[in-house]
């Protein structure tokens, strides 16, 4: 018997804690590390930035590491054949790149997901936004990497004004991704090729940015996980011919 097993007081064994399976970027891992030490019984890192519902439901979010990569930009191309957003970024936290120039931006979160005895599942949130004039547009993708079957609720794309105090809204465009799994494990929304449309004009002389996030049932568990807010850059001159172009990506905080 050890002496741990009969002093009074003697410290238990720590619980036990599933980790990360496979690569994650530095900011990814130390979110995870935050996750454990809290044990929150809903959790979700995006990068560095962790995500965890409370009593009343609601999500609250702290970002634990600043962990944004800036990665090479790349041509435009047509379809899911075409792009790399399941090999992209894939160990690294939150990435951001421009795409043919500075009208179209695409942003990927890596993600994990769990309750207090550590992860559950893992996930990749992409983002690509491209104006027309203008008018922004979201395509969004969804890929699962591993764990249950993820049942998503609804994401949205909201455009947002950059402003003293709290930023205010140009417009919000919910979503709703299909199921995702081993079995089928990616979804495109609205499509390979197409976009949302913004609800309406960003043609100020303002500066402007784009959140996007939420939320998520997994198979097999009763809790609604919230999948934390990414962005695919800061936006300005929509009064200039030929319209909005991005000046920040990725998204610096």
């Amino acid at each position: 018997m050890s002496i741990a097993a009969v002093l009074p007081g003697a410290a238990s064994a720590a619980p036990s804690w599933k980790g990360l399976t496979g690569p994650a970027g530095t900011g990814l891992q130390a979110c995870v590390a935050q996750a454990k030490a809290q044990r929150p019984s809903s959790w979700t890192c995006m990068g560095g930035a962790l995500t965890t519902a409370g009593a009343n439901g609601k999500p609250t979010t702290t970002v634990v590491a600043d962990d944004f990569q800036q990665t090479a930009p790349v041509a435009e191309r047509v379809g899911v054949a075409a792009d790399d957003y399941d090999s992209w970024c894939e160990s690294g936290s939150v990435c951001g790149r421009t795409v043919g120039g500075n009208y179209i931006a695409e942003v990927k979160g890596n993600a994990a997901y769990g309750n207090a005895a550590g992860v559950i599942g893992a996930f990749d949130f992409i983002v690509r936004q491209a104006f027309e004039g203008t008018r922004p547009r979201w395509r969004n993708t969804l890929i699962w990497d591993y764990g249950p079957q993820m049942q998503p609720q609804e994401f949205t794309n909201n455009c947002r004004t950059n402003v003293t105090g709290p930023d205010g809204y140009c417009g919000q465009n919910p979503f709703y991704f299909a199921n995702v799994s081993s079995g089928s494990w990616r979804s495109d929304k609205p499509s390979t090729t197409g976009y949302y449309y913004n609800s309406q004009l960003t043609a100020g002389s303002g500066k402007y940015h784009d959140d996007n996030y939420g939320s998520f049932f997994a198979s097999g568990y009763s809790q609604l996980f919230y999948a934390p807010t990414i962005h695919t850059g800061r936006w300005n001159q929509c009064t200039v011919s030929p319209g909005c172009r991005y000046y920040q990506v990725p998204w610096a905080a």
